[in-house]
Parts: C-alpha cells; sequence; structure tokens
C-alpha cells in the first residue's frame, strides 16, 4: 500500500468564503463601475463579460480545492506520451488479464490512444458519494462528463481508438474498473497520445495538449513515457514542463520504453539525466525491449513475485525498473524488487501525496484567479481607462478649433466666447451703461435698450436702429460667416473637426455591431444634437462688476475727438457688430450652429483694432472674457463627452494659451444621457483586492 498515512491537512484555501466574495455584487464587490452609471459589480460576473470560459475554469478550479480532501484515499497517476511510446502497455502491467484484454496496444495509428481513459479500482465504485464526486471532478476537468468503457474487448478498442472519428468525444473521458488496482490502491489515467500534427482528425496537438493541462490537474502523480530514441525530441520536453507548469510540487517520473540492448541503462541514464534535472523529474525508469532477443539480460527476474498472478504478465509486457549512474547497481547486475516500477503504489506517501496534490489545486485556484481573471480585468479596466482618455482629448481638440484663436502656426492666443444672447446682452449693456457722452452720439439710449428682455430679432432692432448701422452689421456679419474672424461651428465642421482627430479611431464603441464605424449622418446627428445641447444648456456669464471696470477703461484709451469708422459713434459701432453675431443665425434660416468669438476679434471686426490691441493686452480686459470662454471650453467639451457616450474628466486637462499651461475648469452644464453608445469605464476595487490577498495571497498560502 502507500505507507504511513498522515492525518489529514487543512485546506489554506477556504473555497466556499473565497465563493462568496467572489460573488458579492454590493459592500465587498470587486468592480466600481464609475459610467454610464455607477455601480458594481461582483468579481465573477466581470470576469464573465470579458471571458465565461474563464470563469467556468475558475470555478472548476475552486470546487477541486473544496472536495480534494474528501479524495485523499483515492489518488490518480497520470500516464501521458507519445505516439507509440508504450504507454498503454505500461498501464496494463497494472491490470488483470481481463483488464489488460481491454486496453488497446500496437504500432501502428489503428492502435493508438486518442481518448482519455482512467482506470479505477473496483473497490472505489462500492463508495457511491464519492464516485459521483470523482466523476464530477473529472467532468469538471475535461469539460464532458465521462462514459463507460465498454466491457468487450473489441468495442473498448474502438473506444480507445476514437475510431469513429470524432474529434469532440476526445474531451470525454472513458471510464474503466479493474480488480487487480484494488491492491495498490491507486487510479490510472491514461492519456491521449500526443502526436506530432492532426492529421488523424482526431485533434489537432494544441487542443490534445491543452486537454492534458485540464486532465493533469485530477493527478497526484505524473509519469511520462517516453521511447528510447525521443531524448532530443521537443514534444517530449514540452510533455515534462506541462507536468512541472501545471502541478508543481507533484512528484513526476520518467519511463523509457523499448531501449535497445546496444544502450546500457547508465547510457540510457546519462542520455535523460539533463532533460530530468531542468524539469524536475523524481525518478527515471527504463524498459528493454523484449521482442528483442539480446535485451534479455537486461529484463529484472524476480525470484518470488509481488503482485498477483494475473499482474505477473512481464512476457508480453514490458518490466519498467529505475535507473542509476553507476553501471553496477542496474542490471544485468542483481536490483531489488523495490526498483520496479510495479512496486510505485508502495513508495508513494499518501499522506505526502495528498499535500503535494492540495497544495497544486491550491495554486492552480491562486494562478487561475491572479494571474487570469484578476490580470484579465485590470488590462480591461486599464484599457477602457486609456480609450476613456484618448476620446477626451479627441473631443477636446475638436472643442479647441472652435473655441480657441490660433495664429499661423497652432499656437493659441486666446480662448472665444460663445457669443450666446446672455453674452452679447451683457456687452451690450456694459458698453452702453459706461460710454462716454461722445460714444453715445447717434444712438438712443434708454432703460429700455439696457434692459434683458425680448428675443434676439428684438435685441438685433435695439443694436441696430438706423439704416447705416444695419448695412455695418451686414459687412461684419460678413467677415465672420467667411472665417476671417471668430469660429463658426455648424454640425458639418463639428463632424469634419472629429473626422480630423481620428474620431472613429479614438471613439471606438461608436460602431454597428459587425465593428464598422457608424455612417456619416448619424456622426452629424450626434453633433447636431450636442450644438443643440449647448445652445440650451449654455449659461455661462460675465463678472458683471470685472466687465465694466474692464468697459470703463477701454473707454479711457479712446480720445473725444477720434473720428471713427463710416460715421459711425464707436458705441454704434461696437453694437453693429454685436448685431451681427445675431444676424447669423437668423440668415442661415435657423441652421444649429454656434458663434464663437473673443471680445478683442469682436472690436477687430468692427474695424476697432486699437481698442482690439488694447483689449488683448491688458490683464484686467483680458481676464474678464477669458474666464468665461474657459468656463464655456470645459462645458462644451462636457457636452460632447455626454453626447458621445465618453467618461467626463475627473482630472484637468492641460491646454497651453499664450505661452502658459491652463488647466481646463470642471465643467457646470447638469449630465445628460448619450444619444447612442456608450464607452464603459471602470477600476477594480482596492478594498476588495485587499481582502482577496487575505483570502488567497497573490505570492503565497494564507496564514490560519
Amino acid at each position: 500500500m502507500f505507507g504511513s498515512r498522515r492525518k489529514k491537512t487543512k485546506h489554506s484555501i477556504d473555497w466556499p468564503t473565497l465563493q462568496a466574495l467572489l460573488e458579492d455584487d454590493d459592500r465587498r464587490a470587486a468592480i466600481e463601475y464609475t459610467y454610464p452609471i455607477e455601480r458594481r459589480d461582483s468579481f465573477l460576473q466581470a470576469t464573465r463579460n470579458l471571458n465565461s470560459k474563464l470563469v467556468q475554469d475558475l470555478l472548476a478550479a475552486g470546487r477541486k480545492v473544496h472536495t480534494a480532501e474528501r479524495l485523499i484515499d483515492w489518488p490518480t497517476v497520470a500516464v501521458a506520451g507519445m505516439l507509440n511510446s508504450g504507454k498503454t502497455s505500461l498501464v496494463a502491467t497494472f491490470l488483470s488479464q481481463t483488464g489488460q484484454a481491454r486496453t488497446l496496444r500496437g504500432a501502428n495509428n489503428t492502435q493508438g490512444t486518442h481518448r482519455f481513459v482512467l482506470w479505477l479500482p473496483t473497490a472505489w465504485e462500492q463508495d457511491t458519494e464519492l464516485w459521483s464526486l470523482l466523476m464530477e471532478r473529472i467532468g469538471d476537468a475535461l469539460g464532458q462528463m465521462p462514459e463507460m468503457l465498454a466491457s468487450d474487448p473489441t468495442e473498448a478498442h474502438r473506444q480507445y481508438n476514437n475510431s469513429d472519428g470524432e474529434a469532440h468525444a476526445l474531451a470525454v473521458p472513458l471510464i474503466a474498473t479493474d480488480p487487480a488496482l484494488n491492491s495498490i490502491g491507486i487510479a490510472l489515467l491514461d492519456c491521449p497520445d500526443i502526436v506530432s500534427d492532426a492529421e488523424f482528425g482526431l485533434g489537432s496537438p494544441e487542443v490534445r495538449r491543452e486537454l492534458l493541462g485540464r486532465a493533469a490537474s485530477l493527478c497526484s502523480a505524473f509519469l511520462v513515457v517516453a521511447a528510447a530514441e525521443s531524448s532530443r525530441d521537443s514534444t517530449l520536453g514540452d510533455l515534462l514542463r506541462m507536468a512541472s507548469d501545471l502541478m508543481p510540487g507533484v512528484p513526476r517520473m520518467l519511463a523509457v520504453n523499448k531501449v535497445r540492448p546496444q544502450q546500457t541503462p547508465d547510457l540510457v541514464y546519462e542520455t535523460f539525466q539533463p532533460l530530468a534535472r531542468s524539469n524536475g523529474i523524481d525518478t527515471i525508469y527504463a524498459a528493454y525491449d523484449f521482442e528483442v532477443p539480446g535485451s534479455l539480460p537486461f529484463i529484472p527476474k524476480l525470484e518470488e513475485p509481488l503482485l498477483p498472478d494475473e499482474l505477473n504478465n512481464s512476457d508480453r509486457l514490458p518490466v519498467f525498473f529505475s535507473i542509476v549512474e553507476d553501471p553496477n547497481d542496474n542490471p544485468p547486475a542483481y536490483i531489488s524488487e523495490d526498483r520496479l516500477l510495479a512496486y510505485l503504489p508502495t513508495k508513494l506517501d499518501r499522506g505526502q501525496l495528498f499535500e503535494k496534490f492540495s497544495e497544486a489545486l491550491a495554486a492552480s485556484l491562486r494562478n487561475v484567479i491572479w494571474e487570469e481573471a484578476f490580470v484579465a480585468l485590470d488590462r480591461d479596466s486599464a484599457a477602457a481607462q486609456r480609450a476613456t482618455e484618448k476620446a477626451q482629448q479627441c473631443l477636446l481638440d475638436a472643442s479647441l478649433d472652435f473655441f480657441a484663436h490660433r495664429q499661423m502656426g497652432g499656437e493659441v492666443t486666446e480662448l472665444r466666447l460663445h457669443q450666446s444672447e446672455r453674452i452679447l446682452r451683457q456687452l451690450m449693456d456694459s458698453f452702453s451703461a459706461t460710454a462716454p457722452w461722445y460714444a453715445r452720439l447717434g444712438v438712443k439710449l434708454n432703460t429700455r435698450l439696457r434692459a434683458i428682455f425680448g428675443g434676439a430679432t428684438d435685441l438685433l432692432k435695439q443694436l441696430t436702429p438706423s439704416a447705416l448701422a444695419k448695412r455695418t452689421a451686414g459687412e461684419i456679419k460678413d467677415k465672420f460667416q467667411r472665417g476671417e474672424y471668430g469660429g463658426l461651428m455648424t454640425p458639418e465642421t463639428l463632424g469634419a473637426s472629429l473626422e480630423r482627430y481620428h474620431g472613429a479611431l479614438n471613439l471606438p464603441h461608436w460602431t454597428t455591431s459587425d465593428g464598422n464605424s457608424f455612417d456619416q449622418d448619424r456622426w452629424i446627428q450626434a453633433c447636431e444634437d450636442a450644438i443643440l445641447r449647448f445652445e440650451r444648456d449654455d449659461f455661462t456669464a460675465l463678472d458683471a462688476r470685472r466687465l465694466d471696470d474692464a468697459v470703463r477703461e477701454m473707454w479711457k484709451e479712446i480720445p473725444a475727438h477720434k473720428k471713427l469708422v463710416a460715421g459711425l459713434t464707436p458705441l454704434a459701432l461696437m453694437l453693429a457688430a454685436f448685431g451681427a453675431v445675431l444676424m447669423i443665425p437668423i440668415d442661415g434660416g435657423g441652421t444649429t450652429l454656434v458663434m464663437s468669438a473673443s471680445i478683442p476679434e469682436l472690436l477687430a471686426a468692427a474695424g476697432l483694432t486699437t481698442l482690439s490691441t488694447f483689449w488683448a493686452g491688458g490683464r484686467n480686459t483680458k481676464n474678464v472674457g477669458q474666464q468665461a470662454a474657459r468656463q464655456q471650453l470645459a462645458d462644451f467639451h462636457a457636452v460632447l463627452c455626454d453626447t458621445f457616450g465618453v467618461a467626463r474628466m475627473t482630472e484637468p486637462a492641460m491646454i497651453r494659451i499664450a505661452g502658459s499651461n491652463e488647466k481646463v475648469l470642471p465643467s457646470k452644464i447638469v449630465v445628460r444621457e448619450a444619444v447612442d453608445r456608450t464607452l464603459q469605464l471602470y477600476h477594480i476595487r482596492d478594498e476588495f483586492q485587499k481582502e482577496l490577498q487575505r483570502s488567497v495571497p497573490r505570492n503565497g498560502s494564507p496564514s490560519l
């Protein structure tokens, strides 16, 4: 049997408690969504959104950890190898003659193993509860519930070989029981041959390796069978590394089969020892080809049979024995029976075996949680953050096309104001109220003129009371429409600006279900929605006191005797410029647009270059319009973010204005829903990460 029993060790991971943490979507939730709505989600659900199969693997790994202790008395040894390596022959050495007859052995493909076959002691089937648990574990490992191996040898061989040619059957394990395994108390997992290509149509090498990796989680020990000539075969190295990576800590052994007599045991040891050492192989076994007459001296003979007669079929099956470096300690010299592979079950410490098996399962669960699921969520949330930042920058660049006054080289010299009716009324009121007597000549100023009421048409009549003023306003309006001053934003120009800044690339969520960008009409409609929304919700106003002070300071710069353009007084000309801005949307027949211009641009468009220069250069005068313009830029950027389904900035971006770095102000405009798709934004909560670290330390076992 397995030697002395050890006290069962307690699992280092409490799976039910851990599972509750991973499923919590409330107080202990892993995920905090900040856009498009604020909510929380569980670790498992967020992972399921990315990769549902990964969640299945995680839950299966958790169940394995939880049930491992109940299977302490039911260890399984995996036997894997390449095509025609003789691994099924090795498995058969542990079976009764009836069991051997059901195994498929031979040198050609019609005798190859193309299914997972789990041989179990017959006695295990008597414990219904644990038998059911074991079947569930096998199904979890390979993804398909098992089927029984036929008792008829011919039918069993068909199943072994997957003669029906169904590739999906590779993941359906076969279950067989044998009475000879009762005395040694272990199960043997006969794994499919690892083939070099997919020519058989029975599962590619990649699929076989993946399934072998999944099946490895069932096993307490790993035995790799190789042909004597395969020491430099890369596939053998892959198998050994797989055993090391997937189940670290469990015993791993190498069995070299079909050795020819020209290669003595010490030479076999010398050949395979480097590979064994680099992959943590505990023991190397060898079996000589019994069909070659010269092999007879190297096949051990037993004075007394160790196993029942039905297991002693050495004339038909290979006899494996451990090899060592010293030639004098290998056949043809006498070796003790405990070096035979048949004695392996008597040498394995079941308590130690379970401890390593349990540690390997815990390591596997830890890996799938931290290195697969957590890393996937962390990368996805970071990618969402980067995508959001790129989208925000794209929308900010498009906003600056209309709210920034640039020099020829592209440098931003000042920000432009959205010349809303609110702003124009403030300018009219302040310029009129503070104007000296000479500036008012020809303009009918009264309380009604300075009162803020009526629509744009009423205000336009107030601003251009004479035919001369109307004509001047029309000329100024033409300058704005030609783009000589200010920025004129329409749905089409905004759409063109977004295209210039690669909107389709930087707004990746604005795509159809097949991954193509939305059509142009959809973009233009969204741009129109954004402009209308900004027109409706922009309540930015100038600081009235600072505006009056700045205008008074400006008036001082105009000599009383100075005559101005076209016979109009300074105030009349200024009011004509304000009227020109109001005329633009009216002349456009109701076209959706936003007119933006700085106060110096308004003055320059009216021909008041001296005042324009003064206003742009004076610190007090310049700051009056710039503070409001910064707020409008922030609000319009926020409107674009809302419209196109992008989270607003939480950290202010920096823009360079007139050689200085300025922060984009926080938006004051109310948040509204997106018109279409949204770019989701979330992060993993620090509180969850700390609790997960306490439950399943990323680099070690929790202390209990």
